[in-house]
């Protein structure tokens, strides 16, 4: 019976290897008898594991043989037929490999517990060791998690979802999904009564019961939540580690954060003067994740302004919105300047039309023709779309999707060059794309995990592989172009006093009725870096409606302050240092006068309303679905430009166009 003592407890460290938390296993583990366990529970399980379970002799020879056939058919080891007693064995002496060896050493251990204990005996021990999730071992442990009651205490309802969670612990976890929850419940109910555990009348009952949950308990906060939960989530999703190992494995794992400058941004967030005003009984929400270019190593995460619940929506890493204008350096000009193009090659600003796509400068003026220089500086919206037409789409989402930038085949389109995705990309994956150009073209994955140990020593986790996406002098000539971005363009409120590259970005409000004659913005971003860190920062809210949206804000204002102040004094916890992608002198340029095209009312009113060829799906964060539309940048307003705000030319970097761009950007 030793064999079926509890785990151990697995430690989080930051950077330096100073203890941050613990993972606790034993702690919440709360052994009862077969007998405290009521008669429902124990149905519970049985309807949904193993409903053969007192007729077999710890193997089920007609699941085996059902098992078998799917194995066959699909040419691998699909299928487990595993008994209850087969997944006790498997937790306490074997590994989760699914090999035909692991199997027959399975069931002929199963075969002999059984024999040696009885079923009563193995039932017990199953129910005190299964995994639930949260940390809980063992029904007693996940009652109290899940619902503040013991297992005695339970409803039907309540024992059968409890009964529907092993299968999947996170998935299935009502704290992650409760729809997801409710439906495995819900399956496992119907189990029940198709095998007689219940009556119809309870079935009924049962499946209008309400999921009511346990409040979440204030001990279970801890320190840098956001971090704490991404390092979770990245050794289960990325390394492959099993939550039962992370919550009892006596795993040590040793993580990237640096805690000041992890407070730092953390202090950053609870000040309500950067954030934009609120309207609404909702406020402005945000995120920001910080990363080393070189090494790929995550040094900050914030995932909102305030943290809800353990494990919760982490905007910095599972929120998908659109770039904006932010996408331009990745989709558009670091291709094209890859492909052969320069700084100062002229691109096209007219009315255009690429096969029925329209699109347009936010202000509605155009410039006949601009330097590269001048698009990227003022993010100006028809050159990108024309460059990319230029050098092709599938160059610049190849480019991407080399950069290990999540894309689908659904945003290969000419419209991706103003961030018109199916989805979007999180702070993260933004901080991502442009490491690539501070680390001279090479691309890293990002990690909050350095290393894991298991109890034995044994190390876990693989080195990050690094791969060239783009040559050091693409790399540097896009540095220089989002630097002259930050000098003379819309990224000014960024300005740090050393070498900084950045990009702002913006996008429109849906063209749905309530945003008729309505001007606002539904996300703005700020992306840069300095040769220390790569900072991404979105500003938005979680749904944007009629009441909920950004009153003009844009990514070169509180996004660019925001990260202005968070690099600041992010860098006076660093050892700087120099890197060769960066220039003293960012290119300048002279403004090419903006125009607007003489045409009348109805043929403005049929671009304003008909500017995209196919439609392009931009989600909120908790719609099922959602109404297509185009998303286009909103950057600069020049309505109110004259001739003499026009600065004719620029050529030394303490120039400035600061008469030139409208107080809003």
């Amino acid at each position: 019976m030793e064999d079926f003592e509890v785990s151990a407890t697995s430690f989080i460290y930051d950077s330096k290897g100073t203890l941050l938390f613990k993972l606790h296993g034993a702690e919440n583990r709360i052994p009862v008898t077969i007998e405290e366990v009521p008669q429902h529970l124990r149905n519970a399980f049985i309807a949904a594991e193993d409903i053969r379970f007192f007729r077999h002799h710890g193997f089920d020879p007609q699941s085996i043989l059902r098992a078998m056939k799917v194995n066959y058919q699909s040419g691998y080891i699909a299928e487990g037929a595993s008994t209850i007693t087969q997944q006790l064995v498997r937790n306490v002496y074997l590994s989760p490999e699914r090999t035909w060896r692991r199997k027959v050493k399975e069931i002929h251990i199963a075969y002999h517990l059984e024999k040696e204990l009885g079923k009563n005996k193995v039932l017990e021990l199953y129910l005190n060791r299964i995994y639930f999730g949260e940390g809980a071992y063992g029904v007693e442990a996940a009652a109290r998690t899940f619902f503040g009651k013991s297992v005695q205490d339970l409803s039907i309802a309540e024992a059968a979802l409890i009964a529907g969670i092993p299968k999947t612990p996170t998935f299935y976890n009502p704290f992650n999904s409760n729809e997801a929850a409710m439906i495995r419940r819900n399956t496992v109910l119907h189990q029940m009564y198709q095998y007689g555990f219940i009556n119809y009348s309870q079935w009924q009952e049962s499946l209008k019961e309400p999921i009511h949950l346990a409040p979440s308990s204030a001990s279970n906060q801890h320190t840098y939540p956001f971090f704490i939960d991404e390092v979770i989530r990245e050794a289960i999703s990325v390394h492959g580690i099993k939550e039962e190992a992370l919550y009892g494995g006596g795993l040590h794992i040793y993580t990237t954060l640096d805690r000041a400058i992890q407070e730092h941004a953390e202090d950053l967030f609870a000040r309500p003067e950067l954030f934009p005003p609120s309207h609404g009984e909702r406020p402005v929400e945000a995120a920001l994740a910080s990363i080393d270019p070189l090494t790929g190593h995550v040094k900050a995460l914030v995932g909102g302004r305030r943290y809800e619940t353990r494990r919760s929506f982490n905007r910095a890493t599972m929120m998908r919105r659109s770039p904006g204008s932010t996408i331009k350096p990745l989709a558009v000009y670091a291709p094209a300047l890859e492909d052969g193009w320069e700084p100062q090659s002229l691109l096209v600003d007219q009315s255009l039309s690429f096969r029925g796509y329209e699109p347009k400068n936010y202000d509605g003026f155009f410039r006949g023709q601009t330097t590269m220089v001048e698009a990227v500086a003022l993010s100006v919206n028809v050159p990108a779309v024309w460059l990319l037409d230029q050098i092709g789409v599938s160059k610049g989402f190849n480019t991407m999707k080399d950069m290990g930038l999540p894309l689908s085949t659904n945003d290969k389109h000419l419209a991706l060059a103003l961030g018109g995705m199916a989805e979007g990309f999180s702070p993260l994956d933004m901080a991502k794309g442009y490491a690539v150009f501070a680390n001279g073209g090479m691309s890293v994955e990002p990690r909050t995990i350095i290393q894991i140990y298991d109890a034995q020593e044994n190390a876990l986790v693989q080195p990050p592989q690094t791969k060239e996406v783009l040559s050091f002098s693409t790399a540097k000539k896009m540095t220089e172009l989002l630097q002259s971005a930050v000098v003379y363009g819309t990224g000014r409120e960024a300005m740090l006093s050393r070498p900084v590259a950045g990009k702002t970005g913006t996008s429109e409000l849906p063209p749905i009725a309530i945003f008729n004659n309505v001007k606002g913005n539904r996300d703005a971003w700020f992306v840069g870096y300095t040769p220390e860190l790569v900072t991404a920062v979105w500003m938005g809210y979680d749904q944007t409606d009629g009441q909920h949206y950004l009153r003009q804000i844009y990514g070169g204002s509180y996004p660019a302050r925001l990260f202005r102040n968070f690099t600041e004094g992010a860098s006076t916890f660093l050892d700087l240092r120099s890197s060769h992608v960066f220039t003293q002198y960012p290119p300048a340029f002279s403004v090419s006068p903006p125009y607007r095209e003489n045409r009348s009312d109805e043929e403005t009113e049929n671009q304003e309303q008909d500017s995209s060829p196919t439609p392009l799906p931009v989600l909120d964060l908790d719609e099922k679905g959602s109404d297509s539309y185009p998303v286009y940048d909103a950057e600069v307003d020049l309505s109110d430009w004259n001739q003499d705000d026009w600065v004719p030319s620029l050529t030394a970097p303490d120039n400035s166009i600061e008469g030139f761009l409208s107080d809003d950007v």
